[in-house]
């Protein structure tokens, strides 16, 4: 009876769509299990649940009757809560495969567990693999590690060890495991150079045991090179990796498991005393980490799937299959054909650039149409010269006519990377360069010159760095480069308006509030004219025996606003995605109401690598007017490379010494801390930054930050001093609280 009444309030809780009633039957045959009150519980969450999807709320109650056999009643309602929040996320399998495992998901982390999500180490885990590379490789998802060359995906969760400091260190030697096979250059020399993914196991009888053996070689390799290049790594891992291996060969296993578990012991130096691997699998090469060439690899995959396919027994890898990955060389393909003409399109830029900037300093005062022929040859032979050295410090600077022509950072760079994938400098990569410069083509028309690319306004900068460490400046210790972006045609600005349509309309009257005014200012002793009200009250008091004021005029007064702001924008690789977005909606509703206001205002962008190499961008001058040109920098503003924050505002601090405005104001919008390439990093980076903002206030510039780092508040106090910042804990909210912070700064 009681069953029949709950049925009829659930039809209750899901009206007006009611489903088949042959479906709510199977449901309510297996609720008859569970005693009534779970089963009142379980039910009066469908109300919730339905609304938001008809199949999630069958799953629900499907998965909740197995549930709640070892989950308590009163976790049901966070379990649901977690259930809509992940459906919202993830859809409805990400929300199936939750409620599928409790006890992983969700009673796990509730006993405070050692699961790891990729999302809680993501952000930290690209700084390191990008500081330990060189490389601006990004980390994505997968269900098994892999990579394309150009991002590395990893599991979304890792509960592999029962220690959560294990889990976060296994996901660290993954992600270093697939950057070896990216330094290694096995996908180029795989794919070859017609980059053609070839099935490299179609002729093995069995395709994924030759797939295994293939993984298990490559797994070797790479360990034993990152054993040289990150010891600390692989020496606090080794111990994991063993307690992987010893799980492959189960009790009363024989055969193929203890083969690949005793080669995979063997890759990581530990030799047990129970099992001897013999000669007959033992890998053997010349040197510890001298790889053999693909061929000689392949060679010892032929051999080791001839001895091992003769054994007895399967064999499952289980978790120790994560540290082999899966190779994906189709992917691979693709990645690599895209990043080979993003090179060349960025080299071809760059360097044509270059040519321009000489031929017009040898033919100063006249018009040039074509790069003399003596210059395109001396490039050719100087670039092939380098080629064949190939040594550092042959970099630096190239020869024109025995006359320096210093080689940009960023160009030497790509040459290296250009180099380690092909082999060589393409002369054709070259030639086409020297085409277009000779062409006369204009920059802002070039194809060669995608949206957004960057071109030097003027010489560097050099200023002096703060080291913490001995109480003194690095004198000339950084160079400054002020940069262009190229205006690029886009309806950001105007989709931005239309997006924010009301909120800009009450900016606009708030701002006009800001404007000069004349105001009259009452009981003055001095003044323009006469307070009427003032004269009456002392006629008064003047009667009543009392003395009476003085103050009985009245005073025209106009406001006059002299404030001079910078805006100094973050262009790190960090700011990539909704952050990189808002910022730049932000700096569009601010330049409307500061055109409402009439304020001077300049807009700089601002990143680098290394100190020699430190980048302002240039977005709105002072001077400059707020039109197309300037629209569409902004909407050329994209993520480059990391955070130097010391120059740039030395830098800024210096242009707006150099205006007589009264009120003086940087301000600095960030997404997390300094930091930087080389060893510009932790409290070093912080207390130079400290440092640059300290000399600002002492010239008369008044700082301030708004940050969106979650965990900004431990250092920015520090750098910019108590209430001298603002925290946006919601980033699709900077573009309203930027305007509003700005308005009460500086009314």
């Amino acid at each position: 009876m009681e069953l029949a009444k709950q049925k009829e309030r659930f039809y209750a809780g899901i009206y007006p769509s009611r489903p088949n009633e042959w479906e709510v039957d199977e449901i309510f045959e297996r609720l008859t299990d569970l005693d009534n009150a779970a089963r009142e519980e379980l039910l009066s969450h469908v109300g919730a649940i339905w609304p938001v999807s008809h199949s999630l709320c069958f799953t629900y109650l499907t998965e909740g009757v197995n549930a709640l056999e070892i989950l308590p009643v009163d976790l049901l309602a966070d379990w649901v809560r977690q259930i809509l929040g992940l459906y919202e996320k993830k859809g409805l399998l990400g929300a199936r495969q939750f409620m599928g495992d409790i006890d992983r998901f969700f009673l796990g982390p509730l006993r405070g567990e050692a699961a790891v999500r990729f999302d809680e180490i993501s952000a930290r885990m690209v700084h390191y693999i990008r500081g330990v590379s060189g490389h601006s490789l990004e980390l994505g998802v997968s269900s098994v590690p892999m990579t394309d060359t150009r991002t590395i995906f990893l599991p979304e969760v890792l509960d592999t060890f029962p220690e959560k400091l294990n889990n976060a260190l296994f996901y660290k030697l993954l992600i270093s495991l697939q950057w070896g096979h990216i330094e290694s250059r096995l996908f180029l020399e795989i794919l070859g150079p017609d980059l053609i993914a070839r099935d490299m196991f179609a002729c093995f009888p069995d395709r994924k045991l030759a797939m295994d053996i293939f993984s298990v070689l490559r797994f070797r390799q790479v360990f034993r090179w990152l054993e040289l290049e990150l010891p600390g790594l692989i020496r606090h891992s080794r111990k994991l990796c063993i307690q992987l291996f010893k799980d492959i060969t189960r009790k009363g296993e024989e055969g193929k498991s203890t083969v690949f578990r005793l080669i995979l012991m063997e890759s990581v130096r530990c030799r047990e005393d129970a099992y001897g691997l013999s000669p007959d699998f033992q890998l053997r090469w010349d040197g510890e980490v001298n790889e053999p060439s693909l061929t000689g690899t392949l060679d010892m995959l032929t051999d080791l799937y001839a001895k091992i396919a003769r054994l007895s027994g399967s064999y499952k890898l289980g978790a120790a299959g994560m540290l082999l990955g899966k190779f994906d060389f189709s992917r691979a393909e693709e990645v690599i054909a895209l990043r080979r003409k993003e090179d060349k399109d960025k080299f071809v830029a760059i360097l044509t650039s270059m040519l321009r900037k000489q031929d017009g300093e040898e033919n100063e005062g006249t018009e040039s149409g074509n790069v003399p022929a003596e210059l395109q040859e001396n490039i050719l032979l100087l670039l092939a010269k380098h080629q064949e050295q190939n040594r550092p410090e042959k970099r630096d600077e190239i020869q024109l006519d025995n006359d320096g022509l210093e080689l940009p950072e960023e160009l030497a760079t790509l040459i290296s990377e250009i180099e380690h994938d092909l082999g060589n400098l393409p002369e054709a990569y070259v030639q086409a360069a020297v085409g277009l410069a000779g062409g006369g083509v204009n920059r802002r028309e070039s194809g060669a010159c995608e949206e957004g690319a960057l071109f030097a306004d003027k010489a560097a900068h050099s200023y002096d760095e703060w080291d913490f460490r001995r109480g003194g400046y690095r004198a000339d210790w950084c160079s400054l480069h002020e940069k262009s972006l190229n205006p690029v045609r886009s309806d950001f600005v105007s989709s931005t308006l239309e997006k924010y349509k009301s909120q800009v309309g009450r900016l606009r009257r708030q701002f006009e509030m800001l404007c000069t005014r004349h105001r009259f200012i009452r009981r003055r002793r001095h003044g323009d004219d006469i307070d009427l009200d003032a004269l009456i009250d002392a006629l008064g008091d003047s009667r009543a025996g009392l003395t009476p004021s003085d103050r009985l005029f009245v005073r025209l007064v106009r406001d006059d606003r002299d404030i001079t702001a910078m805006f100094l924008v973050d262009m790190s690789n960090s700011t990539e995605g909704w952050v990189g977005v808002a910022v730049k909606e932000a700096l569009v509703l601010l330049a409307e109401a500061l055109e409402v206001v009439g304020d001077q205002y300049g807009i700089y962008g601002f990143s680098g690598m290394r100190r020699s190499r430190s980048e302002l961008f240039h977005i709105k001058h002072i001077e400059e007017p707020y039109g197309d040109e300037v629209k569409g920098r902004i909407g050329a503003i994209m993520p480059k490379e990391y955070t130097r924050m010391g120059p740039p505002i030395r830098h800024l601090t210096k242009k707006l010494l150099e205006t007589q405005s009264k009120v003086r104001l940087l301000v600095v919008i960030s997404d997390g801390k300094p930091e930087d390439y080389d060893d510009y990093k932790g409290q070093y980076a912080i207390e130079d930054t400290r440092k640059a903002l300290l000399e600002a206030r002492g010239c008369g510039v008044y700082p301030f930050c708004i940050t969106i780092d979650k965990s900004a508040h431990e250092y920015l106090t520090h750098m910019f001093g108590k209430g001298n910042y603002i925290f946006v804990d919601n980033v699709l909210a900077l573009p309203g609280k930027m305007a509003e912070m700005y308005r009460l700064l500086t009314s």
